[in-house]
């Protein structure tokens, strides 16, 4: 059973990102829902992993949440296959899982999981990892800004030393 224990009542800016929740049980994706669309995020629900992966390839969210047991693709196959879109942005992957053994923490994280949380979730905690991952996003956007900025600037170089030289030839 998924419980979420949220000690804090103040509301969380999010710079309106979105969140993808892909759970089959319907009452853990509400659960689910409640905290996080309080906090301020747009909610995207799937049901499967297969209808997740579709709406990634639309789409893709900022964060996903994804329970890990599944009939079906698993959260693991679907983290996998995430990992694989050809998308220039990144999201930012939790695995919600009862399995806490370290073997299985490692499969999760060689196959692009972000982060974990053990079920019961702890509402806290669960804010506290969204929002690590915000940060992460937010270098992100920060690194692919700083490379556009030097791939113009190299580019613009590259034509001046061309008419230079050009020039020079002439």
């Amino acid at each position: 059973t998924l419980m979420i224990k949220d000690n804090t009542s103040e509301p969380y800016l999010s710079n309106g990102r979105s969140v993808l929740i892909v759970d089959d049980s319907p009452l853990q994706r509400k659960i689910l829902r409640s905290s996080v669309a309080r906090w301020g995020f747009d909610i995207i629900e799937a049901e499967s992993a297969e209808e997740a992966l579709q709406i990634c390839q639309i789409s893709q969210p900022d964060i996903i949440l994804s329970d890990w047991v599944m009939p079906g693709m698993n959260g693991l196959e679907f983290c996998r296959a995430f990992r694989n879109l050809p998308d220039e942005k990144y999201g930012y992957f939790i695995l919600l899982t009862s399995k806490s053994e370290k073997n299985e923490v490692t499969a999760g994280l060689q196959a692009g999981a972000d982060d974990f949380l053990t079920k019961p979730i702890n509402g806290d905690e669960l804010r506290a990892r969204i929002s690590a991952g915000e940060r992460i996003l937010d270098m992100h956007r920060e690194l692919l800004k700083k490379n556009e900025v030097i791939s113009e600037t190299l580019d613009e170089l590259q034509r001046v030393y061309g008419s230079l030289d050009h020039d020079l030839l002439e």
